[in-house]
């Protein structure tokens, strides 16, 4: 192709260009970017509301990667701002008791082997392990005996053998070697819970849920 033609190509493809960028388009709406708009839940909302501590809730979660990782949760004993959950995974019965307060959800007491069940509410806390954390919002970020945890989105999308869930709070865990995600959803706590180490992959996901 000479010179010649060559500069007849380039100016009608200039033109083009440049009808396309003067052709008038309707005004769009003022409004916030979608990063921005999911940052922070707009509502002030409990805590509690993500980790819900009635008295008889449980959770069965089915399990992936591991021969543990399914495991059923039951809320056996409450009293006042303190619950204690039970924990079966086929292998052991763990027991742990929370406590829930406007800025954090903190596990205050874990017994690795509770095949009895004990009414540990009162029990000297051995623990410090904070679940969740006001504000509920993406960047938030505390330390914790088990990693550094965050809040990475506030609304994620899960889907489970139970359903699927929107609006779904996600939180990540960091270890050195591995990275751990949970999952929660408003009114029914963590629907799934997934450990990510090299190419070893767990997943814990909701299947059943009772209040």
């Amino acid at each position: 192709m000479n010179t010649y033609g060559a500069i007849i190509i380039l100016f009608a493809f200039m033109t083009v260009a440049c009808t396309q960028v003067q052709k008038p388009a309707a005004e769009p709406k003022p409004e916030k970017p979608a990063q921005e708009q999911q940052k922070e839940i707009p509502e002030k909302k409990p805590l509690s509301g993500y980790f819900p501590l009635s008295q008889g809730n449980t959770w069965q979660y089915q399990g992936e990667g591991n021969e543990y990782a399914s495991f059923i949760r039951e809320v056996v004993f409450v009293k006042g701002n303190r619950a204690q959950i039970k924990e079966d995974n086929g292998g052991t019965v763990s027991a742990s008791v929370f406590e829930v307060s406007e800025q954090e959800i903190t596990r205050i007491f874990f017994q690795g082997e509770a095949y009895e069940e004990k009414n540990l509410l009162d029990a000297e806390p051995n623990d410090d392990l904070v679940i969740l954390k006001a504000p509920l919002q993406v960047g938030t970020t505390w330390e914790t005996k088990d990693g550094t945890r965050e809040i990475v989105d506030i609304n994620a999308t899960v889907d489970t053998p139970a359903g699927r869930f929107d609006q779904v709070l996600k939180v990540k865990i960091s270890h050195p070697d591995s990275t751990m995600y949970e999952y929660f959803k408003e009114g029914i706590g963590m629907v799934k819970k997934e450990f990510i180490s090299g190419e070893t992959k767990v997943t814990s996901s909701l299947e059943k849920y009772q209040k």
